[in-house]
């Protein structure tokens, strides 16, 4: 995704939107923290103001051990305070859960049809169905498998 995003220089709306998204992904903590704040940093410049704060308030709730980091998020934080709005509307919204899809790398919110990698289980929005999954490449979107089976106690 991120990769993704560096490949997007005459999009900076799809840049903050991928910055946005990559926040939600199960990082390590310090890993985490640079996502948060390339995501605020990116937020800021393109002047999503309520949007950068949204990811300074989740950076400050980490408690960053790098000072540096602490203190942008607290620049953005009263940058922001002063002129709580957006320049461009994202399809990001921090309140509703969501996953994102792994071809098209757009959410798929809570409530949404989504279809699933039977291998490795990676979230996909229904126009993917019957495509070869691009994460595995080991098995078609959307169709049911029952996996390995060892035994005949396994079977059905």
């Amino acid at each position: 995704m991120e990769l993704k995003r560096r490949e997007l220089k005459d999009d900076p709306v799809r840049q903050q939107e991928l910055a946005a998204y990559f926040t939600h992904c199960n990082l390590q903590l310090p890993h985490s923290r640079l996502a948060l704040l390339n995501a605020m940093t990116i937020c800021y410049k393109a002047g999503n103001l309520s949007t950068a704060a949204n990811f300074a308030r989740r950076l400050l709730d980490t408690n960053p051990t790098n000072e540096s980091q602490a203190r942008t998020a607290r620049q953005v934080l009263q940058a922001a305070e002063r002129n709580m709005r957006d320049v461009s509307e994202l399809n990001y919204d921090f309140r509703n859960p969501f996953v994102i899809c792994g071809a098209t790398y757009v959410p798929i919110y809570r409530g949404q049809k989504d279809v699933i990698c039977p291998y490795c289980s990676t979230h996909f929005v229904p126009s993917q169905q019957g495509q070869l999954c691009i994460v595995c490449d080991l098995a078609v979107v959307g169709v049911d498998a029952s996996g390995i089976l060892c035994s005949h106690s396994q079977t059905r």
